[in-house]
Order: structure tokens, then sequence, then C-alpha cells
């Protein structure tokens, strides 16, 4: 009887700790080579040539650290996001913004980057970030990141 009581608890465990992704997906965006562009988490963006995308670039990921208000901190608020490119073939590869320095929101910070796909270089551009919603204790899905990709 306790072997039959403990396989239920851990069962029920498992079942408790499952995660929900309920949260939508924001809808894919459809822009041109060189505008700016913003993304939320989760969000991609089809960088179209005549009729099918060229590339697509998806905000995969979001490291953030944000100071709280009334305290003092030494380093600026940031932002480092984690992007999935992927080419006209279908390849993907991987691309972290501003990993070893975290991009600040100034105006004079630029982090680029150059990406090899469909046998060309495209370079991707992260110009700013910034908060829409509840700045005090803001989740991935509350950041917009602006990029710009140029042939």
């Amino acid at each position: 009887m306790k072997k039959h009581f403990l396989l239920l608890f851990i069962g029920l465990h498992l079942l408790a700790c499952s995660k929900d992704s309920t949260e939508p997906v924001p809808a894919a965006i459809t822009t041109a080579f060189g505008q700016e562009f913003d993304l939320r988490y989760r969000q991609q963006a089809l960088l179209t040539a005549l009729q099918s995308p060229e590339l697509t670039v998806k905000l995969t990921d979001l490291s953030y650290t944000i100071c709280p208000k009334n305290s003092l901190c030494f380093l600026p608020d940031s932002a480092t996001p984690t992007l999935a490119i992927t080419d006209a073939q279908g390849q993907t590869q991987q691309l972290i913004l501003g990993g070893s320095h975290p991009r600040p929101n100034t105006s004079d910070y630029l982090d680029s980057a150059s990406v090899r796909a469909n046998g060309r270089r495209y370079m991707v551009y992260f110009t700013k970030w910034r908060i829409d919603g509840a700045a005090s204790a803001p989740q991935q899905k509350d950041f917009l990141i602006t990029l710009r990709v140029a042939k």
C-alpha cells in the first residue's frame, strides 16, 4: 500500500509542476531590409524579397537587468536578446547580441553582428530596447527590441 501511495504522490507532484504555456505568441510581422522593426519575446519578423521570406528573425530569449526604483545600482539597465535567424532553405542559427557587454538603453550605443545565410552576408543591428507596460517589475513579454537587418 505504501508503494502505491508513493507512486500516486510522485505522479501528482509531476503533474502539478508542468509548465503551462498558454500565453499567446505575438503575431509575426513582415518588414523590408534596411528598416527598423520591433520584436517582442517569441515574436518573429519575416524579411521578404519578392514573394517568399528571405530571412526570418525570431526573438527566442531575452536576458535583462533592471535596477529597482529607489535603489542605487552600479550597472545600468540592460537587455541582451537571443535571436534565431532562419534562411530561405530552413537553416537556423542563433545570435546573441550584446552577450559580452549587456546593452544599456542609450541612443549612442549600437550593437551589430554579421550573419551568413542564403550564400551572402547580412548585418543585424540592435539599435535600442524599451519596456512597454509595468516598468517596476517587467517580464520578458514587456520588452520591445528594435532591430534592423541590412544586406
